[in-house]
């Protein structure tokens, strides 16, 4: 049994695009709540910040999904990944990792975190942290002139107009990424062959031979003599995952385990 009798590179496709299409959503939800007090101006900012991490693997899945003779697809693919180079710059800078240069310069940016004044209030620091780090990473991604890449200006959450005209194009970039999730999965799923149970026995073999070392390789080949420890490890795990002791009887009994 080899991987692609198991689709294992397909399959793992789709579970990349099931949990980000779900992040996108649950993070599309929370930019678009209501501001009411203080508490959803940092929830905001901190999706925000957030989203950036999920549109970077959305863009990274572009460069690895490949689905050939669908010419459609393809340009849908090549227009989304240019969208998304900024989730790029964001991503290394502001919250896959906090580059101290760019923290440096949001303190220099936005130096009302430090005024005495402000000292003892929380949120409201704590609402400037994610702001200021928010506004960095936008206007730190220039081209060789100097000039904002995306909006051709820096931008500052403090005004009403760049507010808007940043979480118009963060939107318009999240309903983009979610309607190619969708388009992808549409394919993927009329490509796989799903398992009927009559496969419990191959599956939860193979499963239980699982090498969870991701610097190796992991095996994939099937032999029934060589099986029923494997088997064993299989059907525990599926019973942990909800499979009715029945069925697990009924496997044991139908492959002498």
């Amino acid at each position: 049994m080899d991987e692609d009798k198991y689709q294992v590179g397909i399959k793992a496709n789709f579970i990349s695009l099931m949990l980000l299409e779900d992040e996108l959503k649950h993070f599309d939800f929370i930019l678009s709540k209501p501001i009411e007090e203080m508490r959803d101006w940092i929830e905001k900012l901190r999706a925000t910040r957030a989203v950036f991490l999920t549109l970077y693997n959305i863009k990274d899945l572009t460069t690895k999904l490949r689905i050939q003779n669908l010419p459609e697809h393809t340009a849908k693919t090549k227009s989304l990944r240019k969208k998304l180079e900024l989730a790029n710059h964001f991503r290394n800078k502001g919250i896959g990792h906090l580059d101290t240069e760019l923290l440096k310069r949001a303190v220099q940016w936005n130096p009302l975190m430090f005024v005495k004044e402000q000292k003892d209030t929380t949120e409201l620091r704590l609402a400037d942290a994610h702001r200021a780090v928010i506004e960095s990473c936008i206007n730190s991604y220039i081209n060789k002139d100097g000039v904002q890449k995306e909006f051709g200006h820096e931008i500052d959450l403090f005004y009403s107009e760049d507010t808007e005209e940043f979480y118009k194009y963060l939107k318009s970039i999240v309903v983009d990424s979610l309607e190619w999730i969708l388009f992808s999965k549409n394919i993927l799923n009329e490509k796989i062959n799903y398992h009927t149970t009559e496969d419990i026995f191959e599956l939860a073999s193979v499963a239980g031979a699982t090498n969870f070392d991701l610097k190796g390789n992991s095996d994939l080949n099937f032999c029934k003599a060589d099986s029923k420890t494997n088997m064993d490890r299989g059907l525990e795990k599926l019973a942990s995952q909800g499979l009715p002791q029945d069925v697990i009887n009924l496997i044991k009994s139908k492959y002498e385990i």
